[in-house]
């Protein structure tokens, strides 16, 4: 049995911290030390020991890790390219490349439109 410890209702922190501990194990398996992480990324090992801890890091900062780690990849798996559905196909003939704002679908409060019920 699988436990997810990533899920919609974690916080930003719980994820931020399983993410950081996760990189920290995949840099302890590459038998690499903080330091040697920050010289090859160019980071500095202040910013390897934050990501690693669950601190706010810049999102170029986790790829510059990932990529060192040979994990870039993950990313691929974290936020698939989108497909084209069929439905699009048939209503735009492409892909959308934009949502525009919804219209407002509320009926205006005197609109006429009855139940039926209502005297």
């Amino acid at each position: 049995m699988i436990i997810l410890k990533i899920t919609f209702y974690s916080s930003t922190n719980e994820v931020l911290k399983e993410l950081g501990s996760r990189i920290k194990a995949a840099r302890i398996a590459a038998q690499t030390t903080q330091k040697e992480m920050a010289e090859r990324t160019n980071l500095s090992q202040k910013t390897i020991s934050n990501l690693e801890n669950g601190k706010d890091v810049s999102f170029s900062t986790v790829i510059e890790v990932l990529r060192e780690l040979g994990q870039l990849q993950s990313l691929e798996i974290m936020i698939p390219e989108q497909g084209i559905r069929p439905s699009q196909i048939v209503k735009y003939g492409k892909q959308p490349e934009r949502v525009r704002s919804r219209t407002n679908t509320k009926p205006e409060a005197d609109s006429g439109w009855k139940w039926g019920d209502e005297q």
